[in-house]
């Protein structure tokens, strides 16, 4: 018998690491917290009585994690997947007692957390790599541990370096204190040191913008930091050591929405080889002791090699069907590791490229309607050679169905309402 795996949150990502998993042989079973989520219906679900609809994680994490628990005791599996960030770190907080149940291929919450809270991240890179590779960042309103505890919890034997950020205790006396950031001009970022797929996150033209940005997210535990322009870049990896392995892939960014700084809707592969962080984030997760998935997403200039980073995720990333499109089977690569099983052969095709369809249509009207990159825009969308849609799978038509139902009504929804 094939091993079992329950993939939690199975919207677009989920289903596509759902059937990822399945053609690479894996008996595979769905969560979601709505019962329209297309890895429910997925034909690659032989046995539809293994799904789970859980409360949201987002708004009720201790019933998600409870309803988890219950269903893990109820059936067997041998690996529990989240593929986000609220499932995940809901889950890592209660690392111990799911392991006893089944697999749990992610690191505790705390080394989590380094990666996970934009902050700490922050704190790590300005120590290990520099902070030349950084936008001027400040925190505002701080509440949490401070690093050296969560170093300390996560129960690394070696411990990184790290730099801590300027905190402000209000967004006023960040705006009062002219010399602490005199060099950083509108416009500039805010954003929850937590926040994920860009909820969260807002771009501020003035003072009073960004008063009111940080008052919308309550006034803690918040990050006000300098605007990057340039190409959004990626480097993934999935990391283990019983069986020794480090796969990694790159992507680059060709739409994203909304407009302004979103989700990625369009990208396309790149060779990490040209990247200049790339051996230096190896050492990195090196030093982390990294088992699991990791993706950091910088800001990269269009004309020379110069980047920032925005972020780390330590979780599947939204483009990870770009991946398993080009022969990366991240999600079969880090379930066959963690149970000990053979790791098929990779061959990273690097040339096939990868979009969400409805979401990239909606990029592409509002970039055509801004005059962005017009000609660049309509010759690369209507490039059907070597493409992988994220949201079509003719193989798999009750989940596409699901897929398109949600998708129209959210594209209207969204081209007629309030866009940037």
């Amino acid at each position: 018998m094939s091993a079992r795996i329950l993939v939690l949150n199975c919207f677009v990502k989920g289903w596509n690491i759902l059937k990822a998993l399945a053609d690479d042989g894996f008996e595979v079973s769905a969560g979601h917290h709505t019962a329209d989520a297309p890895g429910l219906h997925s034909n690659r679900v032989t046995d539809k009585s293994r799904n789970l609809v859980y409360p949201n994680p987002s708004l009720e994490p201790d019933n998600f994690v409870e309803a988890v628990i219950d269903h893990l005791t109820r059936h067997k599996f041998d690996i529990v997947l989240p593929v986000n960030a609220a499932e995940m770190m809901a889950l890592a907080r209660h690392k111990e007692k799911i392991s006893g149940l089944t697999n749990f291929p992610f690191e505790n919450y705390s080394k989590l957390l380094l990666l996970h809270d934009k902050k700490y991240f922050h704190e790590l890179i300005t120590g290990e790599i520099g902070a030349s590779y950084l936008p001027q960042s400040f925190s505002v309103g701080d509440t949490t541990d401070p690093i050296e505890y969560i170093i300390e919890q996560a129960g690394l034997e070696t411990k990184p370096l790290f730099a801590k950020m300027d905190n402000y205790q209000k967004a006023e006396d960040f705006l009062d204190d002219q010399t602490g950031h005199s060099e950083m001009t509108y416009p500039m970022i805010v954003k929850t040191r937590r926040s994920t797929s860009s909820v969260g996150v807002f771009r501020v033209g003035d003072e009073k913008q960004l008063l009111s940005a940080c008052h919308k997210l309550g006034g803690e535990d918040i990050i006000v930091q300098s605007n990057m322009i340039g190409r959004g870049t990626g480097i993934s990896s999935v990391r283990w050591d019983k069986p020794k392995l480090i796969h990694h892939f790159g992507h680059k960014r060709v739409r994203e929405f909304p407009i302004s700084g979103g989700a990625s809707t369009s990208r396309e592969p790149w060779d990490i080889a040209l990247h200049p962080l790339s051996s230096q984030l190896s050492n990195f997760l090196d030093k982390l002791d990294w088992h699991g998935v990791v993706m950091f997403e910088f800001k990269q200039s269009e004309t020379t090699l110069d980047c920032r980073f925005l972020e780390a995720n330590p979780r599947f990333w939204g483009s990870v069907p770009l991946a398993i499109a080009n022969g990366l089977n991240f999600p079969a690569i880090l379930c066959r590791a963690a149970l000990g099983m053979e790791i098929k052969k990779v061959s990273n095709k690097n040339s096939v490229r990868a979009r969400i369809i409805f979401s990239d249509s909606l990029s592409l009207v509002l970039n055509l309607l801004k005059g962005r990159r017009i000609w660049y825009n309509l010759s690369d969308y209507f490039n059907f050679r070597n493409l992988y849609l994220d949201d079509i799978d003719l193989s798999d038509w009750p989940g596409t169905i699901k897929i398109f139902k949600r998708m129209v009504i959210e594209f209207f929804s969204r081209l007629f309402g309030k866009t940037k």
